[in-house]
C-alpha cells in the first residue's frame, strides 16, 4: 500500500477498513482483522496511528513486566487449585480498536482498561469457570465489566470468558478464559 499514490492508498484503506476487515471478524479470524484495521488506520489517520504507537511503546518496559508478573501469579495459582497445564500468554490491544476507544468515543489512553491482556487456555469449560474463580480470588474484578461468550457465543463462533481486574499496583488488566478449542476458533477463525 506504501507504494501507491496517496488517492489509492486511502482508496484501498477504506475498502479494507469496510469490506475486508469485518470478513475476516465474521469469520472469527481476529488477528488478521487487527493487522488489516491496523495497517489501513496507519493510513487513514497517521497521527492518531502514531499517537497511540507511541503511547504503547513508552510503556513497554512497564507493560512486560506487568504482564510476566501477573502470568507467572495467575499460573502458580491455577497448577495450585488443579487445574492441568494451563496456558498463560499475555497480550496488547491493537492499535486500531484502541484508536475506536479513544477518538471515537472520546476518552482518554489512560481510560482503556484492557490495553494489557492476559488469556488463560485450558483443557475444559469447567476449568474455564474454576479460573475465574481463581482470578477473582487473586484480583478485585471492575463491577460490570464481566463478560460470559461461552454461554452466549458471539455470531462468529467467539467464545470466551472476559474479566476486568485491578492488578496489586492498581493497574486495571483484562483477563480472556478459553479452552484450546475455542482458542483456536478466535484465532483461526471457523473456517
Amino acid at each position: 500500500i506504501d507504494g501507491l499514490p496517496e488517492k489509492k492508498r486511502l482508496i484501498k484503506a477504506r475498502e479494507t477498513m469496510d469490506v475486508y476487515a469485518p470478513i475476516a471478524h465474521r469469520l472469527g479470524m481476529e488477528n488478521i482483522k487487527d493487522e488489516l484495521e491496523d495497517l489501513s488506520l496507519r493510513t487513514l489517520d497517521p497521527i492518531a496511528y502514531k499517537e497511540i504507537e507511541d503511547y504503547i511503546e513508552s510503556r513497554a518496559g512497564e507493560r512486560k513486566s506487568f504482564l510476566d508478573r501477573i502470568q507467572d501469579k495467575i499460573r502458580d495459582k491455577l497448577v495450585e487449585y488443579g487445574i492441568e497445564n494451563p496456558t498463560v500468554p499475555g497480550r496488547l490491544k491493537s492499535i486500531a480498536s484502541t484508536y475506536r476507544k479513544t477518538f471515537i468515543q472520546g476518552r482518554e489512553l489512560e481510560e482503556i482498561y484492557d490495553v494489557f491482556a492476559v488469556r488463560i487456555i485450558v483443557k475444559e469449560v469447567t476449568d474455564c469457570h474454576n479460573a475465574l474463580g481463581v482470578v477473582h480470588d487473586l484480583f478485585r474484578p471492575i463491577p460490570g465489566r464481566f463478560k460470559d461468550y461461552i454461554s452466549t457465543p458471539k455470531a462468529n463462533m467467539y467464545q470466551s470468558l472476559h474479566t476486568t481486574l485491578i492488578g496489586d499496583k492498581g493497574e486495571p488488566f483484562e483477563v480472556q478464559i478459553r479452552t484450546k478449542e475455542m482458542h483456536e476458533i478466535a484465532e483461526f477463525g471457523i473456517a
